[in-house]
């Protein structure tokens, strides 16, 4: 009987010497996996390892920035299936850097601001002293989209959805546009406020471990679930676009699990909601919305749960328990 940690000890290490700045369904992939057996990929940060605390916008390619690492292709994943990406771990340098620059974030500074912090797990160190909470996550993520679009947008693909759920341990449901699904990430964060309002988190070159994942079910938006809570993401040219893009579909389900008509679900659902301001700073506004009191399980049919239960018990739990 093959032992469910054999793919672990057999993961695929993808070393990248080039990296995708425009996503398309023709981009070239890097190599191949099958469905369940982990990969390695090597991030830059979000600057392409340009910005460091001395860095003066002279230093700065703008052609480098917003390098993604990928895609890899998955076999057997045909195109309009359910693909899963699985995090199982991230390993983020010991240090990073939060900076803005003139056009980014949400006060259009005039000048380039940099600030270096250490990342020494569990914690992250700012100069000052202060010391705030290690939450690495990817901040794109997803599959090659079904036309070709710049690699710091997002979409129903993924892509630069700024989720700081999306740490090891969560899984990132689409639907993959073409066959392979081509699996791409970057923009690691260390952590990361509520709106990303300067346009950073703390960026750091990392290792990302992932999993591909097939499954049997649909999805109408890209689907966060981590172990406490499931998140579906929606996507606008505003805050209240975004909010917009995914509400009815949370109301849709609402109805259903609790046998309501749909106006006295909208009435329930704004008792219940749970909104997650991701970013408001990339080229689309991106939310993370959710239904507290447990009933975020609504959101997914009851296969998605066990997909992403099996997923947490082979590579999560019992990578845990062979290391005890």
């Amino acid at each position: 009987m093959t032992h469910p940690l054999d793919d672990l000890v057999a993961l695929t290490r993808f070393e990248q010497t080039t990296f995708a700045y425009q996503l398309s369904p023709v981009t070239p992939t890097i190599g191949t996996v099958r469905p369940g057996h982990p990969f390695t990929l090597m991030a830059q940060d979000a600057s392409g390892n340009q910005l460091r605390r001395h860095t003066t916008p002279e230093d700065i390619d703008p052609h480098r920035l917003f390098p993604l690492s990928g895609p890899v292709r998955v076999e057997g994943v045909p195109a309009g299936s359910t693909v899963g990406i699985g995090i199982l771990d991230i390993r983020c340098e010991p240090t990073g850097h939060v900076w803005t620059r003139p056009g980014l974030g949400f006060e259009g500074p005039d000048r380039l601001a940099v600030r270096s912090l250490r990342i020494e797990p569990p914690r992250i160190v700012d100069p000052s002293g202060l010391e705030l909470t290690y939450q690495p996550h990817t901040g794109a993520l997803g599959v090659l989209p079904a036309r070709e679009v710049a690699g710091r947008t997002l979409g129903e693909y993924g892509g630069n959805l700024d989720v700081p759920n999306l740490g090891p341990g969560s899984a990132l449901w689409v639907t993959s546009a073409v066959e392979g699904a081509g699996i791409f990430a970057g923009d690691v964060h260390a952590a990361i406020g509520d709106a990303e309002v300067c346009g950073t988190g703390v960026e750091t070159p990392s290792e990302i471990d992932l999993v591909a994942l097939t499954a049997n079910w649909t999805v109408d938006h890209p689907t966060v679930m981590t172990p406490v809570q499931t998140w579906l993401i929606g996507i606008g040219e505003s805050l209240e676009a975004a909010i917009a893009d995914v509400l009815p579909t949370v109301i849709d389900r609402l109805a259903a699990d609790r046998g309501l008509l749909r106006d006295q679900a909208y009435l329930l659902a704004s008792l219940l909601l749970d909104i997650k301001i991701c970013q408001v700073v990339n080229p689309l506004t991106s939310v993370a919305v959710s239904l507290r009191q447990g009933l975020d399980r609504c959101l997914v049919p009851a296969q998605a749960h066990t997909d992403f239960t099996t997923f947490r018990h082979r590579y999560i739990e019992g990578a845990h328990n062979a290391h005890r």
